[in-house]
């Protein structure tokens, strides 16, 4: 259903979470760069052989973000339904009847507001609905990810739980029902291209302008660049597929929280930011996961850090551009500077071990992990002293992870006896940052499933993991 590694992601829906979104209400938009403003550098070219092409008129809806196939189950009871048209001297276009006139009248208020905010016009009408959360709930659980198999997201459960990064009796699929479930606000279906509210049974507020002005962003990126067709839809590649989501979700984020100050009222505001510090206070994302939790903020928070330094740089425009050439890792969205000073990963190859180990064995999970993911592995389970879902913090150990220069691995099963194998190669920006993460690592060892060997190299890490070690002989690496 979806990726944990790669993204917390679902084809076809691109979700708005609630805790995220009213957190970052108490953020400031005002462009904080993390490079000189002097001039804006060229963007680097696409790493992954396509650049996102900006279209010449309408698409076929596509996804943006985190993504479901499909639409939603509508019925009298679960949806209503109305248009989001494109501004014109006519007016607003008439929502369908099943659509409460008042709340229809917020949201086309709103969606006719953005369009200046984010400097591009719709190229056609964005319908809308309201669905309930069951509905949602029972369309998310009946969904799969088209991008990967039960097996790729069985063998991703296990590699997660033998790092040490999800518990042994974790249902992967269930937990991310559930977070899905508790915490989606809206969505926005390319498939149809329509944006849908999650009906919380309370009237509509603040917090629902700012889903619609989040979710009707994405519908503009949709019109105007061809987000779906150029999407990394590889799972394999799920570090660099995070970054790119992160540039569509901080987009987003930022256009929203513009709408906020220029056309929400002071009222309504303040209304916003004390329900966001009550939701937080409960924050359902609390019991989740690390290595979840990051994953679905790091759009939203580091997103908009990363969004909001390209825009204090050349506005809307060179976010456009960010758009269509998107950073080709994490490490680029955690450090925007190495994002315009074109510093790519470093390309990693493994050698396939499926002939080495023997018969029965095959190579059933690949993944680069990438910066964000290293830094939720050396945390090893500790916490930020000060933790604010949503926003970005600061995490223990992370400078373990700040001179990763790219990775790759392969884990290897053996389905008749059980036995397995991680074989993982990083690339490190200097010998001290190699030393640095084999030191963690070592720390971290009884965290660990299976026989831990620690292989270095010229400011390299081979990171072995075995269930039995024989298997460490049979690969050649015997102490």
């Amino acid at each position: 259903m979806s990726r944990a590694v790669g993204t917390l992601r679902h084809r076809g829906v691109v979700l708005t979470f609630a805790a995220l979104l009213a957190a970052s209400a108490c953020t400031s938009v005002s462009p904080s760069p993390s490079v000189p403003a002097s001039a804006v550098p060229p963007l680097p070219t696409a790493s992954h052989g396509q650049t996102l092409a900006p279209s010449s008129g309408p698409q076929t809806p596509l996804p943006t973000a985190q993504v479901v196939p499909g639409t939603p189950p509508a019925s009298p009871q679960s949806t209503s339904s109305g248009a989001s048209p494109i501004p014109s001297s006519t007016g607003p276009q008439t929502p369908a009847p099943t659509v409460d006139p008042a709340v229809a009248a917020q949201i086309d208020a709103v969606t006719a507001q953005v369009p200046p905010i984010r400097e591009l016009q719709p190229t056609k009408t964005v319908p809308y609905q309201e669905i309930s959360r069951d509905a949602f709930t029972t369309f998310i659980t009946g969904q799969s990810d088209e991008d990967t198999t039960p097996q790729w997201r069985a063998a991703e459960e296990e590699f997660l739980k033998r790092m040490g990064l999800l518990p042994q009796n974790t249902d992967l699929q269930q937990l991310l029902v559930q977070l899905y479930s508790a915490e989606v606000a809206a969505y926005y279906q390319p498939t149809d291209g329509t944006f849908y509210l999650i009906d919380t049974g309370q009237p509509f507020g603040p917090a629902d302008k700012v889903a619609v002005a989040h979710e009707y962003t994405h519908a503009l990126q949709d019109q105007h660049f061809d987000l779906e067709g150029n999407r990394i839809k590889d799972p394999a590649e799920g570090d660099a597929a995070l970054a790119q989501l992160s540039v569509i979700e901080g987009d987003a984020t930022l256009t929203s929280q513009l709408w906020m100050v220029q056309d929400m009222s002071e009222a309504e505001q303040a209304q916003l930011v004390s329900q966001a510090l009550g939701e937080l206070s409960q924050d359902q994302l609390a019991n989740m996961p690390t290595i979840l939790r990051r994953q679905l903020e790091f759009p939203y928070a580091e997103g908009f850090l990363f969004v909001r330094d390209v825009y204090g740089l050349g506005g809307f425009d060179a976010v456009n551009q960010a758009l269509q050439t998107p950073p080709a890792s994490t490490e680029q969205i955690l450090h925007s500077d190495k994002y315009y000073n074109h510093e790519q990963p470093v390309p990693v190859t493994l050698n396939d071990l499926t002939a080495t180990l023997g018969a029965g064995w095959s190579n059933d999970y690949q993944q680069t992990m990438g910066e964000l993911n290293i830094q939720v592995l050396a945390a090893g389970g500790e916490k930020p002293a000060v933790d604010v879902p949503g926003l970005p913090v600061t995490w223990p150990h992370q400078e373990v992870a700040a001179g990763w220069g790219g990775d790759r691995l392969n884990m290897y099963e053996n389905a008749s006896s059980g036995a397995w194998l991680i074989d993982w190669q990083i690339a490190w920006d200097t010998q001290a940052d190699a030393d640095e993460f084999s030191a963690r690592m070592t720390e971290l060892q009884s965290t660990f499933q299976g026989t831990l060997r620690l292989i270095a190299g010229p400011q390299t890490v081979r990171f072995v993991l075995a269930s039995d070690p024989s298997l460490l002989t049979t690969v050649g690496l015997s102490q």
